[in-house]
């Protein structure tokens, strides 16, 4: 067996690419190695930063928190979407993008069906920093069409290796996220388990992989996650 690892590796950060007054991910030594001979530190961060799972709380208030996602859902056969036409600065990815990639997996006999892990595999991360606001403001993005056309398959999971939200109209660029209408995020969040963030390498694995998806057991709305798929 082989393991492909699809997270990202997240290290000390001062710029927050999505807002400003957070930490993205910053260090606070508590213990040194030339004070103690060990080190130990103290991590402020958004729970937002890296390869990270936003459970259905993050915007809808009754629904469950990450401590509450099933552990079934966490484990299971990814069926990856190759939206690399897709992968190009500025792109936007409409329900005709889906409907290609769908038709592509059929041709290899891989039909989606109801409570489908889907991973939406595009390459952006390939050559990018993605600690730099440009990884998101240049990010290729759902339209609210594909997020309804996602939806309308009933997949359990969905995944992402770029910056999903649609862009246009109410904001362009990372700084602005926060005063969006998050219409992609409205759209799935309800109709989902949880959806992952942030991944990576999937041009390492193929169109049908278990994949294992752990996050942090935080009383939160998302916290960060290790994601791994299994290739026999």
């Amino acid at each position: 067996m082989r393991i492909v690892d699809l997270s990202m590796t997240v290290e000390e950060c001062d710029s927050a690419p999505f807002a400003k007054d957070e930490y993205y991910f910053k260090l606070r030594p508590i213990v040194t190695w030339e004070e103690k001979g060990f080190v130990s530190n103290l991590v402020e961060m958004t729970v937002h930063a890296g390869t990270h799972i936003d459970s259905p709380h993050h915007f809808v208030r009754h629904m469950p928190g990450v401590e509450q996602i099933p552990l079934e859902a966490m484990i299971g056969e990814a069926i990856v979407m190759d939206l690399t036409f897709k992968g190009t600065a500025n792109a936007r990815i409409g329900p005709e993008d889906l409907e290609r990639a769908e038709r592509a997996l059929r041709a290899q006999g891989i039909t989606i069906e109801p409570d489908a892990m889907l991973l939406l595999r595009t390459d952006w991360p390939k050559g990018h920093v993605t600690t730099d606001p440009k990884w998101w403001d240049e990010s290729p993005c759902l339209t609210t069409a594909a997020a309804e056309w996602l939806v309308a398959k009933r997949p359990k999971v969905l995944g992402y290796d770029f910056a999903q939200e649609e862009k246009g109209g109410d904001y362009e660029k990372a700084e602005e996220i926060l005063t969006s209408g998050m219409r992609v995020h409205r759209t799935i969040l309800p109709k989902v388990a949880y959806q992952i963030e942030n991944l990576t390498n999937l041009h390492e694995i193929p169109s049908k992989v278990k994949v294992i998806a752990l996050p942090a057991k935080w009383k939160t709305e998302s916290a960060p996650a290790r994601v791994i798929a299994l290739i026999d």
